[in-house]
Order: structure tokens, then sequence, then C-alpha cells
């Protein structure tokens, strides 16, 4: 069987007892046919005991025969040649007479016996030892409950840093199994300079720790946290849950996910079985939508604030400024989910009334727009102009436009002028939206139907008599949201 390095130098020593060389330069040792004996002074067989020649030590059974290739008194090894091997290591199959009938890795120090009961250094690695003396491998947890990891049979020393292993949460980590070692797509695992694993105590449910500039998040198993995981606390205005949950990557990356980051994984696929968004939500989704459960599935955009947590949509939002989270000088706006939101968006306020607001036309965009935007998209397919201000949608004139929620209030094609009433106050408009303000009459159809005279507009008739004051305007432009959010 092919042993490892560190091995093959076990049966190096030279003999110190060597045939005719050991009788001339040894007065007390005997070679009795293919055997050594050791006389005393009294020309009595010594038993049982070490006796030195050299730079050697050798031992001498209860025969009084020098003892060769075997372990003695389940601590000491002597070669062939039956010197006291020291500063190496022994292998010993399964069922040999060694200090441990399971075999193994052993390792003789300087005085010859076997290093047992715990961490020695060797040749720069640390490795553990049993009471037996055997190397311990694979996982270890020792008697303060750290872990550690080393290796397989063959290797034994104490891991450090990174190191991904096939490893089976459900088989855990008993002393002695092995888990092999893999480049990837195992589970990852970090292990500090004194070899100790991070892990979480005891009560805890993750330890988490910066490594080469990165955070990491380890489990009480010692594995790294990876794709979604609920690790915090769920703050007072977080409606679903979304405020526990960090991401961390793929199987191989692990790190806390900080900044933008575009992902198809769905936070509810999460591996905490303990875990799933709550029933409340704040959206009203439109009816294409139908209804206001967790829509998951589709990717999306998140954004991570520098402790890991996503951005949401809190529940104390009272304005669209409240409901908005202001990044690089852009503001965005997430649901209660954490995902952002683009197209038009639209915010119930607590007395009902709704406040628009767009966030480009799709997901590749997603900040906030303010001022005149000529193409929006709206949730039924038409295209409308808008005009957006820091608060949302302008409700009023704006540059000599009427808008409504945002929206351009227009005369119907062909109508030329209407009347349109937007808080309390009545305007007259055109087809291209522009609120008349000159006092003369206005022709519908190619025939006088309107005059306005200092702010007051009447119905005439085509030889401009009139008719009587105008008292309520024309149906307000409908709105299609993409959704509709309810704020407090």
């Amino acid at each position: 069987m092919k042993r490892k390095t560190k091995a093959a130098a076990i049966f190096g020593v030279a003999a110190a007892l060597s045939a005719g060389a050991a009788v001339t330069s040894l007065a007390a040792w005997e070679q009795t046919g293919a055997d050594w004996i050791y006389t005393d002074s009294s020309g009595y067989r010594v038993t049982d005991a070490w006796r030195q020649s050299g730079d050697y030590y050798f031992y001498l059974d209860s025969d009084g025969i020098m003892a060769r290739d075997q372990w003695v008194e389940d601590s000491y090894y002597v070669d062939v040649n039956g010197a006291r091997v020291s500063s190496r290591w022994v292998w010993a199959d399964e069922g040999d007479d060694a200090p441990s009938s399971d075999g193994g890795w052993f390792y003789l120090d300087a005085n010859g016996r076997a290093v047992t009961d715990g961490w020695r250094v060797i040749n720069g690695q640390r490795y553990h030892f049993d009471s037996d003396g055997r190397m311990s491998y694979g996982w270890l947890t020792d008697e303060d409950d750290h872990l550690y990891y080393l290796g397989d049979e063959s290797d034994g020393a104490v891991k450090t840093g990174w190191l991904c292993l096939d490893y089976d949460e459900e088989d855990g980590h008993e002393d002695g199994e092995v888990a092999g070692i893999m480049t990837g797509g195992g589970t990852w695992f970090y292990f500090l300079e004194n070899g100790r694993a991070l892990r979480a105590d005891d009560g805890e449910t993750y330890v988490n720790r910066m490594i080469n500039g990165y955070r990491y998040y380890f489990d009480e198993n010692g594995a790294m946290a990876t794709g979604w995981v609920s690790v915090g606390e769920r703050e007072a205005e977080d409606a679903t849950g979304v405020s526990t949950l960090k991401y961390f990557g793929g199987p191989d990356e692990g790190q806390m996910a900080r900044g933008w980051r575009y992902l198809y994984d769905d936070p509810e696929d999460t591996e905490d079985d303990d875990f799933a968004f709550g029933p409340a939500t704040p959206s009203e989704m439109t009816p294409s939508q139908w209804g206001n459960r967790y829509d998951g599935g589709e990717g999306a955009w998140y954004y991570f604030d520098n402790s890991g947590t996503p951005e949401y949509l809190k529940t104390g939002a009272e304005t669209v400024t409240d409901a908005t989270v202001r990044i690089n000088g852009h503001r965005y706006f997430f649901d209660e989910y954490g995902r952002m939101k683009s197209g038009l968006i639209g915010f119930r306020q607590e007395d009902g009334a709704i406040v628009s607001a767009y966030f480009g036309a799709d997901d590749s965009d997603g900040a906030m727009k303010t001022g005149r935007q000529p193409n929006v998209y709206e949730e039924d397919g038409e295209r409308s102009t808008f005009y957006f201000n820091n608060n949302g949608g302008e409700t009023g004139t704006r540059n000599g436009y009427l808008y409504y929620q945002g929206k351009l209030v227009q005369a119907e094609e062909g109508e030329d002028f209407q009347v349109f009433e937007v808080n309390g106050q009545l305007y007259l408009v055109n087809e291209a939206g522009r609120v008349q303000t000159s006092d003369r009459a206005y022709r519908v159809d190619g025939e006088y139907y309107y005059e306005y005279e200092d702010g007051t507009i009447y119905r005439v008739n085509d030889d401009r008599e009139r008719l009587g004051e105008v008292t309520e305007g024309e149906r307000l432009p409908r709105i299609s949201y993409e959704e509709v959010y309810a704020l407090n």
C-alpha cells in the first residue's frame, strides 16, 4: 500500500547492531542465531528493559531477545534492526499489535514515545492525536466544542482558510468522518489560523466575519451561507419579513450582497424552512395581476444597504418621498418584497387620493423621473405625457399646461377646447393640453362655443351671446398604473 511522503523514512535508521560489528564494539551484546541478547555484568540476560548502544536504544523482551519491527509498551516502536524510532511517522494496519487496534498513523517524538492526547506541531503542520496516539483525521470536535477538519487518513494536518467540502448537513460531522475536498460545488467552510471552523455558537443561528474585505455568514455547522437567508430581526415597518433576509450569492460565492444586484433567485426559495413572506402587503395590484399575493419567480433588481438588508416599502410611508430611496443622487422605489419597480406607479394616500410617480420604462432604469415626460406608457399600453415633481405627479398648471395626478389634461381630439375642473378651479384647455387665458371667444368644431373673461368661462352661441357661466368640467383623464401601493 502506498504511504504518504512523510512516512518514507520510517525504516531509514541504520542498524546500530550489525553482525560482527556489534560483538566487537559491545561486549555485553551477544548474537544467538538470528537473535541478539544482552547480558549484564553477572552474565544474566536482561529482560523487559531498554539498553543503549551508541546513539540508539534497543529493547529486550521478556525472553531477553532484542525486539524488532514491533511496538513496545504500547508507546514505542523499534524498526527491523531493533533501533527505537524517534521523530518519525509510523503506520499500523488495522488489527496490528499497536497502541490502537484500529491502526492508523502514529508519531514518535524525539524520545521515541508516541504523541498522545492533543495537538502537536510537526514539520510546520499541526496534528491531533487521541489518547492511544492515533493521528486524528476527518472532522474533529474538541472538548471545547471547537470544530476542525484534518483531511483524510493519509493527511491529518489541520486545515486553515477556505475549504470546499462534500458535506451533507444530515450526516453532520462526526469525529473521523471524511468529507471529500472539492474545488467548487460543495459546501464552503472557513477555518481560522488556529484551525477552528467559523460557526455559530449554541443558541445562535449564524455568525458573521469580514474576510478579505467581504462579509460572510456561517451557520451552527460552520457551513457558509449562500442564496437568500433569513438572518436578522424583523424591522418594525416591515409588512412581509423581507428585512430579515440577506443575499449571499451562489454556492461558490457567499459574499453578503451590498448595493445593486439583479437576481433570479426567489427570496422564498431560501433554504430556511422557517421563512415565508408574511400575509400582509400594502400593495393593491391592478386587476391584470390578480390580487395582492406575492408573485415571485421572475428576475428583479434589489438594493442592499451596507448591513446587507434589502431596501423595501415601509408600512409607515406617507408620501412618495417616504416610499422611495435616494441612491447615488436618484430616487428609486422598492416594493414590500424588496423588488425595484419601474414604470408608472400609483401611491394611494390615506385620504384616498392617488399620487403618480414614474420610474422609467423598464427595469434597466428604475430612477424616478421629474419634469415633463412625453412618452410614458401606461399599463393599458396608452402613451401619454406626464409632468412629475419631486413629490410625484403634478396636479394643476405647469408652464401653461394642465396636469392631473401628473397626466396632461387635453381636450378630446376633434373637440378643439374643453373645460376641466382641477382642485376646485375650472380651466379651458385645448387638444394639446394648453390652458387658455386670453379674454376672447373660442370656437369648437368651427362655431363659437366658449368665452373666457377675467378668469371666468362662459358658454356662448355662435353669435357669441352668453348662455351662462360654465360651472363644471369634463371627466378628467383616467390613469392606468402598473401597480398602486397604499400609503399611510
